[in-house]
């Protein structure tokens, strides 16, 4: 086998996922699984969904991330938001999020933009079906999207991503529906695909359309083989690297990362750890950036089109509260009031707040809310009984 058909079978290939049935009584369960009848596709499609723990609080919406190649990266993907984004080891990085997986039935036609049987110029029967990717996204904008907002809490924010065929497919959802995700992770693309149909593109789409406030992360493996100093694979996207650092004047906020250690196969995880920190670069802002005006926080996060978080906010509260600025500690404890009424927490710090400005009135009050939505607050009691002048055991 050629070097060339050699790295074409790597990257061709598809990806394949296995399912152990869960045990009854000791199960660990983190998704679930659906399917929908699409009449764009004529196929019935499955799909896997994470909810984030939050989610039990029937009040809370969230971002949504859709992921290509479904079957292989949930496990993966799912994980990497339950780490960063629901405050294990006091880890808020990203925004808890929903993710749908979307598992393949036919890849090669649904994750290629173009038709073409030409692959590295040699005819190959393995691309017969290629080029539905236009009606596969058409399935996830007028059909999976609206069935997955019907039945889940989720906020309008949307994040694609994609690996090797389905980085191509990302950046042709950017080209073809950029009003349906605001933010994309394209995964070692094929941009070579189509005679790099996408990159000859690139040129016109970001010198003439409007990305503004749209994110887009762009990884990129080391394909090279021992003694080339570029290949089919590697050259295209270093190509359309270029093209973003000379031709962007779409406002779109992108970043390209290269992972000299990683292969085609492996570099998938650590792109979406990447990708995901980019992305949400500001979600956990720092107070001395931007903490002295609420109305600035509150901005950031209106870009990722959600509320403050409650933890967020709180710890500004504090941090202003440690300072002496106990006006601005005020207005934050406030913010999380009126953003999350049915938090015992946030009763519980502006309580706080104000015995430390000598009110008890106002300190019991909020102490006593706090209460009636967490009977079991026991600081709340211990600093009302010390307000009163009881004895505290």
């Amino acid at each position: 086998m050629t070097t060339n058909k050699a790295l074409l079978v790597v990257l061709g290939a598809s990806l394949v996922f296995s399912c152990q049935k869960p045990l009854a009584d000791n199960s660990i369960v983190i998704g679930k699984k659906d399917s929908l009848r699409s009449e764009i596709l004529k196929e019935t499609r499955p799909y896997l969904v994470y909810l984030p723990p939050a989610a039990k609080d029937h009040s809370k919406k969230f971002p949504v991330l859709y992921l290509l190649d479904g079957d292989a990266h949930f496990h993966s993907v799912s994980a990497l938001i339950q780490i960063l984004g629901t405050g294990v080891n006091g880890t808020n990085l990203v925004p808890e999020m929903i993710v749908v997986a979307i598992p393949n039935t036919d890849r090669t036609r649904d994750l290629t933009p173009t038709h073409t049987d030409i692959m590295n110029g040699e005819k190959s029967d393995y691309l017969k079906t290629s080029g539905g990717g236009p009606a596969f996204l058409k399935f996830i904008k007028e059909e999976l999207i609206p069935r997955i907002e019907s039945n889940y809490p989720t906020n309008p924010y949307r994040v694609i991503v994609g690996h090797s065929f389905g980085g191509i497919t990302v950046i042709n959802a950017l080209y073809r529906i950029p009003e349906t995700f605001d933010a994309y992770i394209s995964i070692d693309p094929s941009i070579w695909w189509d005679e790099r149909i996408l990159l000859r593109k690139a040129d016109s789409i970001f010198s003439n359309q409007s990305y503004a406030g749209k994110f887009f992360f762009l990884s990129q493996a080391n394909t090279l083989n021992p003694g080339e100093s570029t290949n089919f694979h590697f050259g295209a996207i270093k190509d359309y690297v270029k093209v973003l650092e000379t031709r962007n004047n779409s406002g779109l906020q992108w970043s390209y990362k290269y992972y000299p250690n990683d292969s085609h196969g492996s570099v998938p995880m650590i792109s979406e750890y990447d990708g995901l920190r980019f992305i949400f670069e500001d979600f956990q802002p720092s107070f001395d950036k931007i903490g002295k005006d609420p109305d600035l926080v509150v901005k950031n996060f209106a870009k990722y089109r959600q509320l403050p978080t409650e933890s967020t906010i709180n710890r500004f509260g504090y941090t202003a509260m440690a300072i002496g600025e106990l006006e601005l500690a005020q207005r934050y404890f406030q913010i999380n009031i009126d953003n999350y009424p049915q938090s015992s927490n946030v009763y519980d710090s502006m309580g706080e707040l104000w015995m430390k400005k000598g009110d008890t009135t106002k300190s019991i009050f909020h102490y006593k809310k706090s209460i009636e939505l967490n009977p079991r607050n026991e600081n709340a009691q211990t600093q009302i009984a010390k307000m009163r002048g009881k004895p505290t055991s």
